[in-house]
């Protein structure tokens, strides 16, 4: 039996009962979508009175209000949000943060935006701590507190959004960025890609990797700004915000070569044997070849992963844009630079010492280790 909800609302926390009590009286108030929405509240481990505020919100929530928490093993944004998609039971679902607030047609606009195959990037206006402060539960019903917003600060918004439709009608899609404090994406697209790496842990990039493997499934990222926004509260920074985006601590991870469309440590956790893979070699690799496929998941639909066994002989990738392509060769080889360009990784191992080589190579490329032979970094 089909669920009667259109949009599931998944709210991250941590340690900010305040705010979250702000942003879930802003979706206590919204208009025109009554009986249509879920809130689930994913805590990442807090150890204040969180839960009890959510208890106490929901005995009196017009709406179904659904609760998550797991011990804290630092900083696990991932880690809520696959939570939250796992409990949602509506077929869209609205990310967002709880230290952000909503006007009163935030859901009801998601929804007029919804199309198929399409992911919709929204953003919030960022408040100062003095406005923030000031904004209790009137300000919020009556959405005064929209109105305490300076003409720079919309002006800003304005500007972004033409600048984002520019990109999107010059097809550089790619400059559209996802964020997690407010972005609505289709539950079959999310389990197509197995949600959000949990191997992201501390600050930043897993809304960026999201929005690159649904990118590579055939899923297109466009604003969400035309529609609506929404309004972050002020708060300290997390010890794990770095000054620059570059000394993130998930950085070297996002920029490995080799990404699943589909993660591995997603919604459901995967191994290397559950991923499908083509294997494509000449002759001479034609016993490795064999092998490689008896002990991976050889498959020549729907590919995630296809292995191209190099041997100085005419020899190209066969899947499509979306798989994984990953170049295998000895230590010495010299690869041509179209062949390269080609793949998305070169992944360096003893050919001769048989299949075991190659996929502990492969493993740990893609989960953004370093495999002894360094491979050549190349765009992806």
């Amino acid at each position: 039996m089909s669920s009667p909800l259109e949009i599931s609302v998944v709210v991250s926390t941590y340690q900010r009962p305040g705010h979250l009590k702000r942003c879930l009286q802003s979706l206590a108030a919204q208009q025109g979508v009554d009986g249509k929405y879920e809130v689930i509240v994913v805590d990442d481990g807090s150890q204040d009175e969180t839960a009890e505020m959510v208890a106490r919100f929901t005995r009196n929530a017009a709406f179904p209000v659904k609760f998550a928490t797991h011990p804290h093993e630092g900083f696990q944004l991932a880690r809520c949000r696959n939570a939250g998609i796992r409990i949602a039971t509506a077929p869209y679902i609205l990310f967002t943060d709880g230290d952000c607030i909503f006007p009163a047609n935030h859901l009801r606009r998601h929804l007029d935006a919804r199309r198929p195959g399409i992911a919709r990037a929204g953003d919030c206006i960022k408040l100062d701590q003095a406005a923030s402060e000031r904004i209790d539960e009137s300000a919020i019903r009556s959405g005064a507190f929209a109105k305490r917003v300076s003409f720079k600060q919309r002006l800003k918004l304005r500007r972004l959004h033409a600048k984002l439709l520019a990109y999107q009608m010059l097809h550089r899609d790619n400059r559209v960025k996802l964020t997690g404090w407010n972005m609505g994406v289709w539950r079959e697209d999310l389990e197509r890609v197995n949600g959000f790496d949990e191997r992201f842990r501390g600050w930043g990039c897993e809304d960026d990797d999201l929005a690159r493997r649904l990118r590579r499934s055939g899923v297109r990222v466009a604003t969400a700004l035309g529609y609506t926004h929404g309004y972050h509260l002020w708060h300290r920074v997390h010890s794990t915000t770095p000054q620059q985006w570059s000394a993130g601590p998930n950085v070297a991870y996002f920029q490995r070569p080799a990404v699943l469309a589909r993660c591995l440590e997603g919604i459901r956790s995967r191994s290397l044997q559950h991923v499908s893979t083509r294997v494509t070699g000449g002759p001479s690799h034609a016993e490795l070849s064999r092998q490689l496929a008896h002990s991976l998941r050889e498959s020549t639909t729907g590919v995630e992963v296809e292995i191209l066994l190099w041997n100085d002989g005419p020899a190209n990738f066969t899947s499509d844009r979306g798989a994984c392509r990953v170049l295998v060769a000895t230590p010495e080889a010299v690869l041509p630079e179209a062949v390269q360009r080609a793949g998305h990784a070169v992944l360096r191992a003893e050919l001769q010492q048989g299949p075991a080589a190659v996929i502990q190579g492969l493993h740990d490329l893609l989960r953004g280790i370093e495999p002894l032979a360094a491979p050549s970094r190349l765009a992806a």
